[in-house]
């Protein structure tokens, strides 16, 4: 068959996607690079916002008149959640919960099923590689549905974990990032090891590639944690997306998180002194229903007072079945607001962030070319552009030469 893969959300639903066109490609199947052209479409959904409900059932509603004699497998977290939504946009679609997914080739196609974790062994289209190492959430955010959808905490074996990114760097990725719904409480079943012995048993394998975190909340970086990224070196990035969902502390006691904004501004201290050149960003939500003006204020001085390097700012959204989706909303262009200002401080942070940066020495690994110049990515998480074409997927030592709105641009040396 041909088939068509449909991602919606986070990375690790890519992780996911990726390890089932494997499978499917095991199987003797080929990839479609239109809906319209595939005998087969695959599609992994998300729900943790109205909009990715909305992106989600669009595409099916297009994909199922598009091309009606193509069969469709829909899983993910929407799926999970809202069958009814996804067979009222695709009424001949087969639906797959999160815990069926790694089952849909087999089911689909015959043979037996394959529980290896969502393993890869390439990164199709991309010049760095994400493994999954963990999946599931037992927290209760007032906001979130993901415990819902993803509510059984499980990990990638050790030996797995460490066999997978042995072969991808020997396959040739110079940057690899472990993903999981909450890494911090990576847990081995059979061995008891945590995600600080996992880190030390990953550097410890042969070869020059690094190590990201895709996001971590901050109450999980443990002192022992900490201990072992530190002597990392230069195969950990300098990297940590930290959750922070509010920045003023009744809204985060209302959100129901685990921390306040003294404990969560102490470990990005703690984290800048640890790891010098760190890029620390976060996400934020704007609009939440309890956020007063007050509130609100107090964010914006928070945030900035921390010297993020970057946010990712979503605009509240109503989940059903979470607390949250109880209380009365504010108004829309109230949050609207709230986002456009949370989104400019953004780009300030970044613009800031950027212009600190100036003349230091990074390792970037080299994305891509474009126009003659090669666009690679620092450690810290900064794109760079240099002047003349690299070769893509490779580490590259640089010096930040320029900074101009924004945008950094490097030499190799």
């Amino acid at each position: 068959m041909k088939i068509y893969f449909k991602t919606v959300g986070c990375r690790v639903n890519q992780v996911e996607t990726e390890s089932l066109r494997e499978k499917f490609a095991a199987l003797g199947h080929e990839s479609a690079e239109e809906p319209e052209t595939a005998d087969l479409v695959v599609v992994n959904t998300c729900s943790v916002t109205a909009k990715a409900d909305r992106d989600c059932i669009a595409f099916l509603r297009r994909t199922a008149a598009a091309n009606p004699k193509a069969a469709i497998a829909v899983t993910g977290c929407l799926a999970t959640l809202e069958p009814g939504k996804i067979l009222a946009a695709a009424p001949r679609a087969t639906l797959f919960t999160n815990k069926e997914k790694e089952n849909i080739p087999s089911q689909l196609c015959g043979g037996a099923a394959e529980a290896d974790f969502f393993s890869v062994s390439k990164s199709h289209g991309r010049a760095r590689a994400f493994i999954k190492v963990q999946d599931g959430c037992n927290l209760k955010c007032a906001y979130c549905l993901v415990n819902l959808a993803r509510s059984e905490l499980r990990s990638k074996p050790l030996d797995a974990a460490a066999e997978e990114v042995k072969k991808l760097a020997a396959a040739g990725f110079a940057e690899i990032v472990l993903c999981g719904t909450r890494l911090g409480i990576y847990n081995c079943a059979q061995s008891g090891a945590d995600l600080a012995a996992l880190m030390e048993k990953l550097f410890a394998l042969e070869g020059r590639f690094r190590l990201r975190f895709s996001s971590i909340e901050s109450e999980e970086l443990t002192p022992e944690l900490l201990r072992v990224l530190k002597g990392g070196g230069p195969k950990f990035c300098n990297y940590f997306h930290l959750p922070l969902q509010a920045g003023a502390d009744p809204v985060l006691k209302a959100m129901g998180r685990l921390y306040d904004t003294a404990a969560y501004r102490a470990k990005v201290e703690e984290l800048r002194s640890g790891f010098p050149g760190v890029g620390i960003y976060a996400d934020i939500i704007a609009g939440y229903p309890s956020e007063t003006e007050e509130d609100f204020a107090a964010a914006l001085e928070f945030v900035r007072g921390c010297g993020l390097a970057g946010l990712h700012v979503f605009s509240f959204s109503a989940r059903p079945g979470t607390r949250a989706a109880a209380l009365k909303p504010l108004p829309p262009k109230t949050v609207a607001a709230r986002s456009a200002a949370l989104r400019a401080l953004d780009r300030e942070l970044r613009a800031a962030f950027a212009a600190s940066m100036l003349g230091a020495s990074v390792e970037a690994l080299v994305l891509k070319n474009k126009n003659g110049r090669a666009l690679a990515l620092a450690s810290n998480f900064l794109n760079l552009e240099f002047p003349v074409p690299l070769k893509p997927g490779a580490l590259a030592a640089a010096k930040i030469t320029a900074v101009r709105e924004g945008a950094c641009f490097a030499e190799a040396v």
